[in-house]
């Protein structure tokens, strides 16, 4: 039974390691740009803007086009292209007939980065779900929920999706009337709106309250990831002043926190022991997450302990707190107690 378990472990790795250089993020690696034409002078100017906005939404950084290397290296962007299409837009919703989607190749655009000394930020983002109350001359204090009809909640959604921020708003089905009033986000209760929060297993929460007079919007925001907190006050004319400020500064701030600056060379080999590893199939999982982690280069077997325990030779390209950092973030290895007193190596729990 363990010779076959072996065998197939072994296999799995071969798949894995085979398959590990095209690094798929979700929307991360693609963009639009809205063209008059599909001729190829338009296409390239217009992919060098796609590449931008994917520039900014991987690094984290809204000012990665300041950095010289990179910005040296744009007038090439045409050689990171994997596909590209073309939507044709009805007439009268855009000023343009066309937008150019462009899909680019992770791992030349990760390399563009890591030459340019600049930060990754990986595939394994915090989910943030926003609790926000918006009020008005004759508008009763209401929360916004997912279906709501509003530019608040689309101007929100399309500026989070331009910086790669995983947002998402209330459903407020007859659970969450019953749990959450408007004055729980407009006092800013931080306890039971975290409570409240735990059904969409966020990572943070946004509490916003929006207040509108004759001089257009006033704005209160908090933004809380475990025991941190930051609070912006912000105001404009209309919504489509504050949004992109107010994404803008929840992601440049996670990226503080999550993006991580790799090398070329590896920076350290660490043991980890992980626990929890019942079948093939949870290492072919365990392989290709660890392997999606932007601290890691790469990932071998050493041993298999047990049944249940393997070691791993872990290369990171970056250090072993970023690599922890990012551990903590997806959940789905936890530290395990160590059973073993002379056991200096890094001991997890996988969770499936």
């Amino acid at each position: 039974m363990r010779t076959a378990w072996v065998f197939a472990l072994s296999i799995v790795v071969f798949f894995m390691t085979t398959s590990a250089l095209a690094i798929k993020v979700d929307s991360l690696y693609k963009s639009t740009a809205p063209v008059t034409t599909q001729a190829t002078a338009e296409r390239n100017q217009a992919t060098r803007q796609a590449l931008e906005q994917v520039m900014i939404k991987v690094s984290g950084d809204a000012q990665i086009l300041n950095n010289p290397k990179l910005k040296s290296n744009l007038s090439a962007a045409d050689t990171l292209i994997q596909q590209f299409s073309y939507t044709t837009l009805p007439p009268g919703k855009s000023t343009t007939p066309y937008l150019l989607e462009v899909q680019f190749d992770p791992t030349g655009v990760n390399q563009w980065l890591r030459d340019a000394g600049a930060a990754i930020w990986g595939q394994n983002r915090p989910l943030v779900i926003a609790w926000i109350v918006y009020e008005g001359s004759g508008h009763p204090a209401e929360i916004i929920s997912s279906d709501s009809i509003s530019d608040i909640s689309t101007l929100l959604k399309q500026n989070a999706e331009k910086r790669g921020l995983p947002l998402v708003l209330p459903v407020m089905d007859m659970t969450e009337i019953n749990q959450i009033t408007p004055k729980d986000v407009t006092d800013m209760t931080i306890s039971k709106l975290t409570d409240a929060a735990k059904r969409y297993v966020s990572d943070a929460v946004l509490i916003g309250h929006i207040t509108q007079d004759s001089n257009g919007l006033a704005s209160q925001w908090k933004l809380v990831l475990g025991d941190h907190q930051w609070d912006w006050n912000l105001a404009g004319k209309s919504i489509i002043d504050i949004a992109p400020t107010l994404i803008n500064n929840i992601t440049n701030t996670l990226a503080t926190r999550f993006a991580v600056v790799t090398t070329n060379t590896i920076q350290k080999d660490l043991a980890l022991k992980v626990t929890g590893i019942t079948h093939y199939r949870d290492f072919a999982q365990l392989t290709r997450y660890l392997n999606h982690l932007t601290p890691v280069a790469n990932v071998e077997i050493t041993k298999i302990l047990s049944d249940n325990d393997v070691i791993l030779k872990v290369s990171l390209r970056s250090t072993q707190e970023s690599f922890v950092q990012a551990l903590a973030l997806g959940k789905k290895l936890t530290p395990a107690p160590i059973t073993n007193a002379a056991d200096t190596m890094v001991v997890y729990q996988w969770n499936p």
